[in-house]
């Protein structure tokens, strides 16, 4: 369906005569194509716009800097615009042509001004990134309300925002001995709490088959209320709690000694309900990445670029990731992840 205009931000971008495939907030990776690959197109990361900030309380998204894979060299005339289920734009905003970082073949934008977006209607949209105004990336999420604001003593309507947060995460390697340590990057936050908790801890456990081969700390592994946040867990092989200080890391010579399916589970430690389920397959020797992180994946405006931003580090630089995607689960006898 062609995009058109509600009303739009600092600039048209050029919008009105494009066709893009259908987005909601469901996982897009089911729809992968794979093509002959030709030049690598612009792409932003999936990282970095899933990173941006999203309220849960007002419905505000609010872009800063975003990171581009693949950047044309020069000014690039780079735009957002967030879309609706029927793909009529409701506001479009710019980023300064000129990058405020390169690496390689990477290239940090910033926004031209508040590039900021406020939703109170419930529904399912997309954030639609755009080069030349041509449609590159785009990140699906939905937006639920949460309460009515009928309390007298607090009579706002608060929101809750949904989608790729829940099925998304990727394997990044660390090093212990001089040897890769996989280390497990996803993102957790309210709607992944019980019913009226504010917060909890969690458990990652790796199963091969029916066994149990690793698991992480049972002491480390906390969430919290409000919008999915960013959390790292490592994997160790099996061990008690008094074990725990002398654990030994579950390496990635130890993932890849044997092929097959593996299944990294992530479980709420107060009642040990199921809010992850990630598949990840070891083939001859090495653990596979999505379809959807190949160069020839098609619609290659749900590419997920295989690189993420070096955490912690005074620079700009990108390192490797796996992606890895979480299978439906259930969540206190309903769907966790209905919308997903």
């Amino acid at each position: 369906m062609p995009l058109t205009f509600k009303r739009t931000g600092l600039a048209v971008l050029a919008l009105s005569a494009i066709t893009i495939a259908p987005a909601s907030a469901h996982d897009v990776e089911t729809d992968a194509i794979i093509v002959p690959m030709t030049a690598p197109e612009p792409a932003f990361t999936y990282q970095s716009m899933m990173n941006i900030y999203f309220d849960d309380e007002s419905g505000l998204i609010s872009i800063r800097d975003i990171d581009l894979a693949f950047a044309p060299e020069g000014e690039i005339n780079a735009g957002v615009a967030l879309v609706d289920s029927t793909n009529t734009v409701i506001a479009s905003h710019t980023f300064y042509p000129d990058p405020r970082w390169r690496e390689g073949v990477f290239a940090r934008l910033s926004e031209v001004g508040p590039a900021d977006f406020t939703l109170t209607e419930p529904g399912t949209y997309s954030l639609v990134y755009l080069i030349d105004g041509k449609p590159v990336s785009r990140l699906p999420f939905g937006l639920e309300q949460t309460s009515e604001g009928d309390d007298p003593f607090n009579p706002v309507k608060t929101y809750r925002f949904y989608g790729m947060w829940g099925v998304y995460g990727y394997l990044t390697m660390n090093t212990w001995k001089d040897a890769p340590f996989p280390e497990l990057n996803l993102w957790l936050g309210g709607r992944d709490l019980a019913e009226g908790e504010t917060k909890d801890m969690f458990v990652a456990t790796l199963k091969h088959g029916d066994d149990v081969i690793a698991h992480s700390k049972e002491t480390l592994g906390f969430f919290s209320q409000g919008h999915y946040k960013p959390t790292k867990i490592s994997l160790f092989h099996p061990h008690t709690r008094r074990e725990i200080p002398n654990a030994e890391p579950f390496m990635l010579s130890d993932w890849t000694r044997a092929d097959g399916e593996y299944r990294l589970e992530i479980t709420r430690t107060s009642d040990g309900a199921l809010i992850r389920s990630f598949v990840i397959n070891v083939k001859d020797g090495k653990v596979q990445n999505l379809p959807s992180t190949a160069l020839t994946m098609e619609p290659h405006i749900d590419y997920i670029t295989p690189r993420v931003t070096i955490k912690g580090a005074n620079m700009y630089g990108f390192v490797e990731a796996i992606w890895v995607k979480s299978e439906p689960a259930k969540k206190s006898g309903e769907e966790a992840h209905e919308e997903r």
